[in-house]
């Protein structure tokens, strides 16, 4: 028929090897992260003791251990950004984000600390509340954690609606990590198990009589 080319088998076979790999890849770009992917983590805290400071420290070296992407400042010295805008791409950055709540940082975080004192909390915590209002409080980002049961009534009010996580560093406290763990990696101790067919019941047995007006 004219107007129609016909591409020869040996042509066709090269556009294949030429053409597919570059589909391949290009689908990849709108791809989501497997399960088996490493989760990307930013720890906000308050600068306070050297212990809590340590503490901090410990548990984002163990997250990195484990295979989650954690960030926390202590690994930057000299953000060419600054840090204002390496702390809010920090938060765009992860997928979660930790909130380490203590009495200091809920008073940064609101806004209530003395004037020049807490200014990188105060600021990521401007960004999680305007993230929040944005996304309508729908949080999937979000995590409040106490290092001790004290610190829950310190969660700001924020995010005091989600769930928290009590996490002690050491390995006493591993119940807790597990849990946060399970969270951050996508391995839930007890997903729902699939849905099977409906039962099918037997009806019931009905009894009739001479009189339908006579109660059985």
């Amino acid at each position: 028929m004219s107007g129609i080319y016909a591409i020869p088998d040996e042509e066709l076979v090269c556009l294949c090897i030429i053409v597919i790999p570059l589909l391949r890849k290009a689908s990849m770009f709108g791809r989501k992260p497997s399960d088996n992917s490493q989760p990307k983590v930013f720890i906000s805290y308050s600068r306070e003791s050297d212990e809590h400071n340590d503490r901090i420290l410990t548990l984002s070296d163990r997250l990195r251990d484990e295979g989650v992407d954690s960030q926390i400042d202590e690994y930057v010295q000299f953000p060419p950004e600054g840090w204002q805008r390496w702390m809010e791409n920090q938060v765009e950055w992860a997928d979660f984000v930790l909130v380490v709540c203590t009495e200091t940082y809920n008073r940064r975080f609101r806004g209530k600390e003395e004037p020049g004192k807490g200014l990188g909390v105060t600021w990521e915590g401007a960004i999680i509340t305007q993230q929040l209002y944005d996304a309508q409080r729908r949080n999937t980002k979000f995590i409040p954690v106490v290092f001790s049961s004290q610190d829950a009534k310190h969660i700001p009010i924020t995010l005091r609606s989600y769930r928290h996580y009590l996490i002690d560093v050491t390995k006493e406290g591993e119940e807790g990590y597990l849990e946060l763990y399970r969270l951050l990696t996508k391995q839930h101790s007890t997903p729902i198990t699939e849905l099977g067919k409906r039962r099918e019941l037997p009806l019931r047995e009905r009894h009739k009589t001479a009189n339908p007006h006579q109660p059985l």
